[in-house]
């Protein structure tokens, strides 16, 4: 694991210091998934920009044809993952 020194405001050290404190769990720790979850709400929000660009690029009769290809794809998934969940699979 490497490591990485950041400057922080007081404000910001205080609020770690007292979450880590509440949490029991060191400032590395609370800051390593705090910067994770930052990150990874950065690339879901990157990537459905990109869906919605593309969704707003496609002609409106092609998205028909396109959700009506993959709605029996959809539904299929969805009984089977029902059916899981129903008989405790």
């Amino acid at each position: 694991m490497s490591t990485l020194s950041i400057r922080l405001s007081e404000r910001l050290e205080a609020n770690l210091a007292e979450e880590s404190r509440l949490a029991r769990q060191p400032k590395s720790l609370i800051a390593r998934e705090a910067l994770e979850q930052f990150l990874d709400n950065r690339r879901r929000e990157r990537f459905l920009g990109s869906l919605a660009r593309a969704a707003a690029a496609i002609d409106p009769d092609e998205a028909a044809a396109l959700v009506n290809e993959a709605l029996p794809i959809d539904n299929e998934a969805l009984e089977l993952t029902e059916g899981g969940a129903q008989t405790g699979q």
